[in-house]
């Protein structure tokens, strides 16, 4: 029995064992002599600075131009955290010394996760979320509106990570008299709904401006109540001139002659004394 299990276990066909995996590759550390030539060619695309404490909007923007960079400045994930870092200053460069004495090495996404911990705080990003959902159009142009959507958008990524969700979400923030025009269509894509928003917006405009001098010649003009009020004091004023200027000259021609001057006057005349 044993015999006839060993004999078919002969036949089976051998599997061959897996390859051994490759072996790590390692990154020579770099001196100092490269640490500052990598530091002097990353300054030459002017990274900006973040100088202050807590100042989430800005914490994220430095952040942002710093990504941009790193899109064009090719280097490790270690190499990232030392050029970023170097731009810190004044309180925020403080605050590293004692993060990274408390971490001996530190990739590219673990400093962004201790970075907004301290600078762009959860509740700060939460805050943003609820500006993205309330966000409406209101007194703002369309390109206004479309700017504003955008930037908060990234903070609430799951309300527009479809092109259709991101389509509606913009379109419900529309001014009524632009969302009329273009709810209308039905479309589907976002560049669609901001391309027929624009379009609406202008008709609207245009609409307005048609219709307001028939607005303005059924109301009175600004200032014609001042103005005819005006006008009836300064006639009043005239009568009241003319009426003196008649009592005073009748009032002349009434006066007896004198024969000792010859002149109009009642009473003695004063040539006697």
């Amino acid at each position: 029995m044993v015999e006839l299990l060993m004999e078919a276990l002969r036949q089976q066909p051998r599997q061959p064992f897996p390859p051994p995996p490759p072996p790590p590759i390692l990154v020579e550390p770099l001196n100092n002599g490269d640490i500052i030539t990598l530091t002097q060619k990353f300054n030459k695309l002017k990274p900006p600075t973040f100088p202050r404490g807590l100042q989430p909007l800005k914490a994220e923007a430095w952040n942002l131009e710093i990504e941009k960079l790193f899109e064009v400045f090719l280097c490790t994930e270690e190499q990232k955290v030392l050029l970023a870092t170097f731009t810190l200053q004044e309180q925020a460069r403080r605050w590293w010394m004692l993060v990274r004495n408390q971490q001996t090495a530190m990739a590219w996404a673990k400093f962004k996760e201790v970075f907004y911990e301290k600078y762009f705080s959860q509740c700060v990003r939460d805050r943003k979320v609820t500006e993205f959902e309330q966000l409406k159009q209101g007194t703002m142009t369309v390109a206004k509106y479309e700017a504003k959507f955008t930037e908060l958008a990234r903070y609430a990524p799951h309300m527009v990570d479809i092109e259709y969700k991101n389509a509606r979400k913009f379109e419900g923030g529309l001014d009524v008299e632009v969302l009329d025009r273009v709810s209308v269509l039905k479309l589907e894509k976002y560049v669609d709904v901001l391309d027929r928003s624009i379009i609406a917006e202008a008709d609207v405009a245009a609409l307005k401006q048609v219709k307001a001098p028939v607005i303005e010649w059924k109301g009175k003009r600004p200032g014609s109540n001042f103005k005819k009020h005006r006008n009836n004091f300064y006639t009043l004023l005239n009568k009241r001139q003319n009426t003196r200027s008649s009592t005073s000259s009748s009032q002349g021609t009434d006066k007896p002659i004198c024969p000792e001057c010859g002149k109009r006057h009642n009473g003695i005349c004063r040539r006697i004394w």
